[in-house]
Order: structure tokens, then C-alpha cells, then sequence
């Protein structure tokens, strides 16, 4: 670019002020020097931007036009420094979060309206995803915060645990009422489960849970998505075992029912890239979860 920030701005003031000695004063300058800058502005464009008077100085057309456009520069060279100290203070910029139906029967879309108000320039990508690609994403810094089921085994991965979840079992309208000997009374019904593909935690949650009641599940219809499986439930296909925090899917005609397994139970918690800790926006999306997450608790 032929002319820098700083000589735009002693065009425009002058064209403000159409006064050399008024214009000095709002910028810091003598009056000699100010008209030397405008002189070498000119030199530099290869004609005059502003005709001189003895009592009066006037734009010229190359001058009106070369304001208009300066103006608008100006303005966006300022608002790239605006933008780039709110970044500095994670006050603007894109946080990408990750996130699994758990996290949402905690309030995560209250939590995520708390940080909005508090940061409004933050941009939030947000992504359903279940633990496994969560975790491959935070590893590969394509996500910047997801919302995990702990224990996790990743050193590069800073955590803390946020509440707790227990597996229950989801029987349909027509499907057995009686669970005093808990999960074991259901030892031979057909169950309906998620894939391991679609969450391998999880799957193999169900079949330890099974076992510690003393029994392997029969499992007759696996499917991808939790939704599905409740409505299989629902059909009549079997029961289920699912997170107690899929009652915010709100599956009508679906009674849940303890286990009594204490091992049913797990974590969920925060987790992030060890290295993200340093980026403003990760450090107070965290804070604002510790500061939430320990007035409820």
C-alpha cells in the first residue's frame, strides 16, 4: 500500500477541520510538519487532494473520494485491533465444544446462555458427539472443550468431573413392572442396546452392569442412536439399559427403574487439550463451568 495508516488519518483530520493549524492540534503535529505530510501525500498519489486558499482549504474530487474510502479502512484497521485484544482476553473468537445427551439433562444449554452473556463476541460451534471422537477431537485440537464420560486414559488431556449419571432400566408400557430384585428380575428379557460402534463405553457399560447382576443380556436389536433405542422400548421390543439422563429425551410411556447395581454408576465430566489452557477463551468457558458446577454442588 502506498500510503500507511497514519497518513490516512491526517487526511481525514484535515478534512474534518479544513484548517492546517486546527488539524495540527487534533494530531499532535506542527503546522510545517502537517503540511509537508500532505504535500508528500500528494507526491506519493500524483495529485492534489486538497486546494489551498489564503483564508480557506477545499476538497478536491480525488480528495472527497479518497476520504470516503479512508474512513471505511480506518474503521476496519480499528476494529481488527478491537477484535484481536478481546481475543487476547478470550472475549471474542470461536470455541468449539463437544457434547453427549448427558450433558444436556445437566443444564449444558443454560450453562452455554451463561458464558454467551457473559463473552457475546465468542463464537460457539457446538458438536454432538459421544466420548471416543470427543476425545480423538480435543487430542487433535479440533475441539477445543468436550463434555466426556471419566475415567479417561489421555495425558495430553487436562479433566475434572462435573456429576454424576447411573445406568436404569427403560421398560416399555407393556413390558414387566416388577423390579424389587432390581436389574437381576430381568435376567431373561430381551434387551435392545446401542451398537459398540456407536459408543464402546457405553455398550460395554451395559454388558459389565449385566453381569454384576449376575447375568449376560440378551440382546435382540442394537441401533445407533439412544432415541431408537427407547423407541424400541416403547414398541415392545425389549427393555433397556440406558442413562438416566435420557429422560430429557422424554419418550412418552416409558417407565425407568433402578438397578440396584452400584457399579452402574460413572462420571461425567470437563475435559480439555493441556495446551488450550493458555487460550483465553478455552480458560474462561472452564471457568465459567467450575464456578456454575460448584454453586450447584
Amino acid at each position: 500500500m502506498d500510503l500507511n495508516l497514519d497518513q490516512l488519518r491526517s487526511v481525514l483530520v484535515l478534512a474534518e477541520h479544513l484548517h492546517f493549524g486546527r488539524a495540527a492540534e487534533v494530531l499532535h503535529v506542527s503546522q510545517p510538519a502537517l503540511t509537508k505530510q500532505i504535500r508528500k501525500i500528494e507526491e506519493t498519489l500524483g495529485g492534489r487532494l486538497f486546494v489551498r486558499k489564503p483564508r480557506e482549504v477545499t476538497l478536491t474530487r480525488a480528495g472527497e473520494v479518497l476520504v470516503e474510502h479512508a474512513r471505511s479502512l480506518l474503521r476496519d484497521a480499528q476494529l481488527a485491533v478491537d477484535v484481536s485484544r478481546s481475543a487476547m482476553r478470550g472475549e471474542a473468537g470461536l470455541l468449539r465444544i463437544g457434547f453427549g445427551l448427558p450433558s444436556l439433562a445437566t443444564g449444558l444449554p443454560d450453562l452455554i446462555q451463561r458464558f454467551r452473556q457473559r463473552f457475546p463476541r465468542v463464537q460457539i460451534s457446538m458438536r454432538e458427539m459421544s466420548t471416543p471422537p470427543q476425545l480423538k477431537a480435543l487430542e487433535d485440537r479440533t475441539l477445543d472443550v468436550g463434555f466426556v464420560r471419566l475415567p479417561i486414559l489421555a495425558d495430553e488431556l487436562s479433566r475434572f468431573p462435573l456429576f454424576s449419571d447411573r445406568l436404569v432400566i427403560a421398560v416399555g408400557p407393556h413390558g414387566p413392572k416388577n423390579s424389587r430384585g432390581g436389574l437381576r428380575s430381568f435376567a431373561n428379557e430381551s434387551f435392545v442396546s446401542v451398537t459398540r460402534t456407536a459408543s464402546a463405553s457405553l455398550h460395554d457399560h451395559i454388558i459389565r452392569t449385566c453381569h454384576a447382576a449376575g447375568f449376560l443380556p440378551r440382546i435382540v436389536q442394537e441401533v445407533e442412536e439412544l432415541f431408537t433405542v427407547l423407541n424400541f422400548v416403547r414398541a415392545g421390543a425389549g427393555v433397556a439399559l440406558v442413562p438416566n439422563s435420557c429422560k430429557v429425551i422424554n419418550v412418552p410411556r416409558i417407565k425407568y427403574l433402578e438397578t440396584g447395581v452400584p457399579t452402574a454408576a460413572w462420571k461425567i465430566g470437563i475435559a480439555f487439550h493441556n495446551r488450550s489452557v493458555s487460550e483465553p477463551a478455552v480458560s474462561n468457558f472452564v471457568s465459567v463451568v467450575r464456578e456454575n458446577f460448584h454453586s450447584r454442588h
